[in-house]
C-alpha cells in the first residue's frame, strides 16, 4: 500500500496531466469564445444549435473513454490495484489525443487571434481544468469506504467518473471566463480611455462609417481614394467595437495619419453613441439600413434609430446612401440640414470580371472602371467619392483611385483556380448583398454553382428573409445549390420549391467540406462557384 502523501501526489499529477491533455483537445473552444465577443449567451447559443455536433462528439469521447479505462483496469488488475490504475489511464488520457486528432478535421473557420485576452483566458481555463478534476478525485475518494468490502477490481474503478469531465469542459471554459471577465472589462476601459485622450488630443481628421451593410468595403474604398492626397490611417479587418477603436490608435503609424478611418458598429441602441463620443468624428459616411442584426435589436425600426445615434454626434457633414434620403428627413427633419446624400453612378455596365460607369460629382462626371463587381460597388464607390470630395480630393484624383480598387477578402471577390472563377462573398450576411452576389454570378456564360448557409442574425424576420432568398435562387437558372446545415437552409429549399425551383438542382449538406467535394467533381474551365455568407463559428 502507498502512503497518503505518495498517494495525494499521484493525485496532483493525475490532475495537472488533466489539464493539459484536455485543454489541448478543446483549446478550440477558447477561440469559438473569442468569436462571441468573449459572451457566455452566444457561446451556449453556438454550443446549442441543431446543426453543432460538439456536444456529441464530446459524449462520445467520454463514453469511450469509460469503456476502455474500464476495461484495461479489469484485465490488469491481476498486477494489483494500483498498477491496473495506472494503465487505466493509458486510454483515458489517449482518448484525449484522439479527440484533439479527431477535432483538428473541424478547424475554426475564423482562427482564434493569440491576444492578451486569449491568453490569459487559456491560463485560467488550463487551471480550471486541474481544479475540477482535483475535486472529482476528492468526491470519488469518498467511495472508499463504501468499496472497501466490494471485490477488489471493483473498488480500483472507483474514479471511472472522471471519465465524464470531457462533458463539463465548455461549461469549466464559460466559469473561467467569468472569473476572468471583470479583470479583463477594467482593464479594457482604461485601454479605452487612454485612446479617447489621444483622439481628443488628435488634429487629425476622424471619419466614422455606420450603417448596416457594407462598412469594410466603403472603409477600404475611402482609404484608397484618400491615398490620393493624405496619409492615413484605418481600422483593420472588421474592428468596430470601442476596444478596435482603441487597437487602431495604438497601432504603429497611426500617429503621423492625417486622415483616420474608423468602422462603427452596433448590436443594440447605444453602442453607435458610445463610438462617437470616443471618436468625435469631423465626417460619418452613412451607408444604409437593412434588417441585418435585427436578432439583437428586435426590428428594422430599432437598427435604423441606432446607426442614426451618428446623426447627432461631433461630425459637421454624414454623407449617406441615396436610399436613406426619404427616411432620414421624415424621422429627424432637424438633422438632415448636415446630410449629403451620394448621387448614383450612370451609365452602368456590369461585367462578369469588371465594371463601369460615370462617376457622378458636384465638380462633374467622369468615365470609370474598376475590378469590384455589382450594382453594391458602383453604390459604394459613390459614397466614398462623394466623402472624397467633401475632403478636398479632385475629380481627377478620385477617378484615380477608383481604377486601383481591389476587392475586399470575402466581399464579392474574385479569383480564378485551374480555369475556374470564385466568387468569395463569404462575408456577406444580409439580402441585399446576397441578390447582387447571385446577379454577379449570373452575368458567367457557363455553369453556375452556389454554396449558402443562407442568412442569419435576422431574429424574428428568419423565415421572411431566408424564404426571400430562396425565391432569388429559384429564378437565377443556376445549375446547382448546395444548402449547408439545418436551421436557413430547411426554410431556403422550402421557399425555393414553392417559387417554381428545380428539386434535382438543390441539395442539402451538413458541412461545408461536403459541399465542395460535391461540386468539386462537377467543375470545368469557364465555370464559377459562389460562397456565398460561409459564416464562422459562432453566429
Amino acid at each position: 500500500m502507498l502512503d497518503q502523501q505518495t498517494v495525494w501526489i499521484f493525485r496532483a499529477v493525475a490532475c495537472l496531466l488533466c489539464a493539459c491533455f484536455y485543454f489541448a483537445a478543446t483549446a478550440k473552444l477558447v477561440g469559438v469564445m473569442q468569436q462571441g465577443g468573449y459572451k457566455a449567451k452566444k457561446f451556449l447559443r453556438w454550443y446549442g444549435q441543431e446543426r453543432n455536433a460538439y456536444f456529441s462528439r464530446m459524449l462520445f469521447w467520454s463514453v469511450l473513454s469509460l469503456a476502455a479505462t474500464a476495461l484495461f483496469i479489469f484485465v490488469f488488475y491481476f498486477l494489483h490495484e494500483v498498477p491496473a490504475m495506472a494503465l487505466g489511464g493509458i486510454p483515458f488520457f489517449g482518448f484525449a489525443v484522439l479527440f484533439f486528432w479527431v477535432d483538428k478535421k473541424f478547424a475554426l473557420k475564423v482562427q482564434a487571434k493569440k491576444s492578451g485576452r486569449w491568453a490569459r483566458l487559456c491560463v485560467a481555463y488550463c487551471i480550471l481544468i486541474a481544479v475540477v478534476a482535483f475535486g472529482l478525485i476528492c468526491l470519488c475518494s469518498l467511495l472508499d469506504p463504501l468499496l472497501s468490502m466490494a471485490y477488489g477490481w471493483l473498488r480500483a474503478m472507483r474514479f471511472l467518473p472522471l471519465c465524464f469531465l470531457p462533458l463539463l469542459l465548455p461549461y469549466i471554459l464559460l466559469l473561467a471566463n467569468a472569473i476572468t471577465a471583470p479583470f479583463e472589462n477594467a482593464r479594457n476601459r482604461k485601454f479605452i480611455k487612454r485612446a479617447g485622450q489621444v483622439l481628443d488630443e488628435s488634429e487629425m481628421i476622424k471619419i466614422g462609417i455606420v450603417g448596416s451593410y457594407g462598412k469594410t468595403s466603403v472603409k477600404n474604398i475611402l482609404h484608397t481614394l484618400l491615398l490620393e492626397k493624405y496619409s492615413v490611417a484605418v481600422s483593420p479587418a472588421s474592428y468596430n467595437t470601442p476596444i478596435g477603436v482603441a487597437k487602431t490608435v495604438f497601432s504603429d503609424g497611426f500617429e503621423k495619419a492625417q486622415v483616420a478611418i474608423f468602422e462603427m458598429g452596433a448590436r443594440q441602441e447605444g453602442d453607435i453613441k458610445e463610438l462617437c463620443e470616443l471618436v468625435k468624428p469631423d465626417y460619418i459616411l452613412f451607408t444604409g439600413v437593412c434588417a441585418q442584426h435585427i436578432q439583437t435589436f428586435g426590428s428594422e425600426e430599432a437598427v435604423f434609430r441606432a446607426k442614426c445615434e451618428a446623426l447627432f454626434s461631433t461630425a459637421k457633414t454624414v454623407v449617406c446612401g441615396k436610399s436613406l434620403e426619404d427616411r432620414i428627413a421624415k424621422v429627424y427633419p432637424e438633422q438632415a440640414a448636415k446630410c449629403v446624400f451620394a448621387r448614383k453612378g450612370k451609365d452602368v455596365e456590369l461585367r462578369a470580371t469588371e465594371t463601369a460607369f460615370t462617376l457622378a460629382l458636384n465638380s462633374g462626371e467622369v468615365a470609370v472602371k474598376t475590378a469590384l463587381l455589382g450594382e453594391g460597388a458602383v453604390e459604394n464607390i459613390s459614397l466614398a467619392a462623394c466623402l472624397a470630395e467633401q475632403l478636398g480630393l479632385t475629380r481627377d484624383e478620385i477617378a484615380r483611385g477608383v481604377e486601383k480598387l481591389q476587392p475586399v477578402e470575402h466581399r464579392l471577390q474574385l479569383t480564378k483556380e485551374n480555369g475556374v472563377y470564385i466568387l468569395d462573398d463569404a462575408y456577406n450576411c444580409n439580402i441585399k448583398g446576397a441578390k447582387a452576389a447571385i446577379a454577379a454570378l449570373c452575368r458567367f456564360e457557363q455553369k453556375k454553382y452556389v454554396i449558402t448557409p443562407g442568412i442569419v442574425e435576422t431574429g424574428v424576420l428568419h423565415s421572411e428573409i431566408n424564404g426571400e432568398l430562396g425565391c432569388v435562387l429559384a429564378g437565377a437558372g443556376i445549375d446547382l445549390i448546395v444548402l449547408v446545415g439545418e436551421t436557413q437552409a430547411r426554410v431556403i429549399e422550402k421557399a425555393y420549391l414553392q417559387a417554381g425551383g428545380e428539386a434535382e438542382k438543390l441539395i442539402v449538406l451538413p458541412s461545408l467540406e461536403k459541399a465542395v467535394e460535391i461540386i468539386s467533381g462537377k467543375l470545368s474551365a469557364g465555370d464559377c462557384i459562389l460562397f456565398m455568407n460561409d459564416l464562422p463559428d459562432v453566429v
